[in-house]
């Protein structure tokens, strides 16, 4: 069986995720900080990306410490912060998005590229690194991913856009389909986050050798439904039979 077969995915659907609890509060601590729609983005989440860190948040095992690499505009890392999972929150983004603001004293965040950690191996109870994998130059991609799992002791948590159409967005320097996802993290398990312009996926390894935990969740299935021959019209049969009988 060739690898590309090897991609199996469960599903979940965007737009009936919930956004609730710390999500919905930290929606509303940045709304009530910089507006509902700011003029300026500077990071600003789109309306799919609340169901989609809510989702991932859900995933996340509990422990002492948490680290999110690529903080943006920081509402993902406020949501780890205020979700009480964690004693301690770091994030590491060598670029201060303008909209950036910290909810929470817990956080502890550096201007630290991904390919250069400034962590000890297995620091991390779970690392998460959302949106950032396609934006990671060619040289330092494989640095950046092993530096990832490097700090993790637990579970890593990575999203990416899955099958970009292209052109693509002229900050991403790779696509991730099929074949690209299980080439780079072939030990992982992958869910489709679903939406009805481009979804992601969210891949999930284990750096400690525990299984993964059970997931209520469907396959992702895309296969193409055959098309079925349509039935001609019973009038246009009655005209034919009449057309004989009256010729």
């Amino acid at each position: 069986m060739s690898a590309a077969a090897e991609f199996k995915a469960s599903v979940v659907e965007m737009k009936t995720y919930p956004v609730e609890g710390t999500a919905i509060e930290v929606k509303k601590l940045y709304e009530g900080t910089y507006g509902e729609v700011p003029e300026t983005l500077n990071g600003w989440f789109h309306r799919d990306d609340w169901p989609r860190t809510a989702y991932v948040l859900s995933r996340m095992d509990d422990g002492e410490r948490a680290l999110d690499v690529g903080v943006g505009a920081g509402q993902f890392l406020n949501m780890v912060a205020l979700s009480g999972k964690y004693s301690g929150v770091y994030g590491a983004d060598p670029t201060r998005f303008g909209k950036y603001i910290e909810y929470s004293d817990l956080i502890h965040r550096t201007n630290d590229g991904i390919d250069k950690l400034p962590y000890p191996d297995d620091h991390f109870d779970v690392v998460t690194c959302m949106e950032v994998l396609e934006h990671i130059p060619e040289e330092i991609f494989t640095a950046g991913l092993a530096e990832l799992r490097r700090v993790c002791r637990g579970q890593l948590l990575m999203t990416v856009p899955f099958e970009e159409p292209e052109p693509i967005s002229k900050t991403h320097v790779r696509r991730f389909e099929r074949q690209d996802v299980v080439d780079n993290f072939p030990d992982g398990r992958y869910t489709i986050l679903n939406r009805w312009r481009m979804p992601w996926v969210l891949i999930e390894e284990r750096m400690d050798g525990k299984p993964f935990a059970p997931l209520d969740e469907p396959m992702f299935d895309d296969t193409p439904k055959p098309k079925t021959a349509a039935a001609k019209p019973a009038a246009t049969a009655s005209k034919a039979t009449a057309s004989k009988a009256t010729g």
